[in-house]
């Protein structure tokens, strides 16, 4: 019995928390298009703060104008349907371990009495038929562990995402699926940079990573990773780990992007009970090595 639990869980927060997907309505992504993004920063001073408006002044060509608010100022402004908000939503799967997204969300008319909850600046209370995309994020990494960068492959990746899904190219889970399959071949057509952090300790250094994949690849600390994302080249893509829960309900969401272009190049997540599989492991490599 306890064992079919731990299964159920898992396929719980496979099914929730997959890390990166959005509307699959065609007709709302070019109706956002038309819309003023407010991107609402943290309250305060944080190298999430800087980044992202940096970022977004580079790399955010969604909408035009996009106007920049805190958590505070946006809560004393009523959401409106002609504003499209990019901010920090936090979910919480069925077994109650939560994950943080940065999410471009719709604004719609709110019911009277409808207010705005949040907690560390990540808001709670987003409808989620409001989203039109999102991404699994870790604000540890970003604002502890030097990789503030990483919101340049985010945004990017967000409005590439749209953009399948305004072309017809992604209509539902499966089709984004499917697109993202089909360009693990492509990452041995990159330099992969993987952060040791971001491998299981079954594979403990550069050697054994090479035993299963081949390709161009480096292995280093965390945060060299930074130099990467300075390159910002289509040549280069990256490993991307975000943990989520503890013990029996701890989870490993696995991600590869190519810097240059913010494409999501693979995914896969798992089950990390009682430390198992607390990374990449053996298994990624063969499939990205195997990929056609």
């Amino acid at each position: 019995m306890y064992i079919r639990s731990l299964a159920t869980a898992a396929l719980l927060i496979t099914q929730v928390l997959h890390a990166q997907y959005g509307t699959f309505d065609a007709g709302a992504v070019k109706a956002a298009k038309a819309t003023r993004t407010l991107v609402v920063l943290d309250a305060g001073d944080s190298p999430y703060n800087r980044r992202m408006i940096e970022s977004v002044k580079s790399n955010w060509n969604f909408t035009s104008e996009p106007e920049f608010v805190t958590v505070a100022e946006l809560a004393s402004r009523p959401i409106s349907p002609d504003h499209t908000y990019l901010l920090k939503t936090r979910k919480t799967d069925p077994v109650k371990f939560e994950a943080t997204f940065l999410t471009l969300v719709q604004g719609w008319k709110p019911k009277k009495g409808e207010t705005l909850t949040q907690a560390d600046n990540a808001f709670t209370s987003i409808p989620s038929e409001h989203e039109l995309a999102f991404i699994q994020i870790d604000p540890n990494a970003i604002n502890e562990l030097g990789l503030a960068q990483l919101l340049d492959v985010y945004l990017k990746h967000l409005q590439n995402y749209l953009s399948l899904v305004e072309g017809g190219k992604v209509t539902d889970k499966t089709t984004a699926d499917r697109i993202y399959a089909s360009r693990n071949r492509a990452v041995r057509d990159t330099e992969l940079w993987m952060a040791r952090e971001h491998l299981d300790k079954s594979l403990p250094d550069a050697s054994k990573v090479k035993e299963f994949y081949t390709a161009p690849c480096q292995v280093m600390a965390l945060s060299q990773l930074a130099s990467a994302l300075e390159k910002g080249s289509k040549g280069i893509t990256i490993s991307d780990v975000v943990m989520t829960g503890d013990n029996k309900n701890k989870h490993c969401f696995k991600r590869v992007f190519n810097v240059g272009t913010g494409e999501l190049m693979y995914l896969r997540d798992d089950a990390s009970i009682f430390g198992k599989k607390e990374g990449f492991l053996d298994e990624d490599l063969k499939t990205l090595e195997r990929a056609r």
